[in-house]
């Protein structure tokens, strides 16, 4: 019908700007899994393309460390505004009226109701239930997320969400319900807290944070470890992160991904993995020691790698590193980031 005919162009819209496009005839040169998704997008929409569709594409990898701070806190706020479009709708529940209210719609910014929703599953889990120490925790998160470091790093990863997560219907659902989005969150908070360290208390703090993220999630990231914005980890369970790992921007992390050390005494030096920008982590991959792992590299799922990886490399098994000749004939010309199509 006719009043079907807009919403269809602008999920058409919507699909192409979540890719990055200028028009949706772009998308023919993408693979079939990608142009699959879009066209699922187009044909099923599950809420009004967001501001950021009408105005400016979302952040793209490239920018997740290039855009001005400016660029960043107006993304924020179109954001939000799409948080508070999406939110509204809660009220047909009972179940949901009251999280969306108190949440994001008594909110005034992005990094109030992202500090609002880990504030909320802190004290489920015993943390702020005295009066002096809830207003401690609601302090320390919701500064340190309206920081503008956090602050980018909280828009590029409900951004990397969206742009490699299908079951992402919106950005209101990643903000509540996704507890690689709240792992990581919180992570960076006590991440700030580790690096402000004005005195043993703070670290004490950050630890104390690390701790119930673990009990939370089942995810266990240093709040030592250096993570990059526009990070995603899919599922999250058992993700194990050390210290003195670092983690650039643009990386796709599945769950039970440990980054961590060979066991091997090394008196104080970095003993944990490097991973450069956009690569991805498959399920239970594990990398080992004080080794880059080079941009644009995939660890295909349940690899061990304890040798530096060269980007743009896939590796599988134990550090077994793949070329374009274990590619099948028929598959050479297809491209897909998050698929590997070798014979192994």
């Amino acid at each position: 019908s006719a009043s079907v005919q807009p919403r269809a162009a602008m999920a058409t819209v919507l699909s192409a700007t979540l890719l990055g496009l200028s028009s949706p005839v772009g998308l023919r040169r993408f693979s079939p899994r990608i142009r699959m998704q879009a066209e699922w997008v187009e044909s099923t929409v599950f809420f009004d393309p967001p501001v950021s569709s009408r105005f400016t594409p979302p952040l793209s990898s490239k920018q997740y460390l290039r855009a001005s701070e400016a660029a960043v806190a107006k993304h924020a706020a179109i954001i939000f505004d799409q948080l508070r479009q999406e939110a509204a709708a809660l009220s047909g529940s009972p179940l949901t009226s009251g999280l969306g209210e108190r949440t994001v719609l008594s909110r005034s910014s992005l990094s109030e109701a992202a500090a609002a929703v880990l504030v909320e599953q802190l004290r489920s889990a015993g943390l702020g239930e005295g009066g002096a120490e809830s207003a401690a925790l609601w302090r320390e998160v919701s500064s340190a997320l309206a920081a503008p470091w956090l602050l980018r790093c909280v828009v590029c990863d409900l951004y990397k969400i969206l742009d490699v997560d299908p079951a992402a219907t919106g950005l209101l659902q990643p903000l509540l319900y996704f507890k690689g989005f709240h792992a990581l969150t919180l992570h960076r908070v006590a991440h700030h807290l580790w690096a402000r360290d004005d005195g043993p208390a703070d670290r004490f703090a950050a630890l104390r944070l690390q701790s119930a993220g673990a009990s939370l999630f089942s995810v266990d990231i240093h709040p030592a470890a250096t993570i990059g914005p526009g990070v995603m980890l899919d599922h999250a369970s058992g993700v194990v992160i050390g210290g003195t790992a670092v983690v650039g921007s643009d990386v796709y992390m599945l769950h039970g991904v440990t980054l961590g050390a060979t066991g091997k005494p090394m008196h104080g030096a970095k003993r944990h993995p490097t991973i450069a920008d956009s690569v991805t982590l498959g399920a239970g991959a594990t990398v080992l020691g004080d080794i880059l792992v080079g941009s644009g590299v995939t660890v295909g799922a349940s690899a061990v790698v304890t040798r530096a990886v060269p980007e743009g490399s896939t590796v599988v098994g134990v550090n077994k590193v793949l070329d374009g000749s274990q590619r099948p004939p028929s598959e050479a010309g297809e491209e897909d980031d998050y698929t590997w199509f070798y014979d192994i």
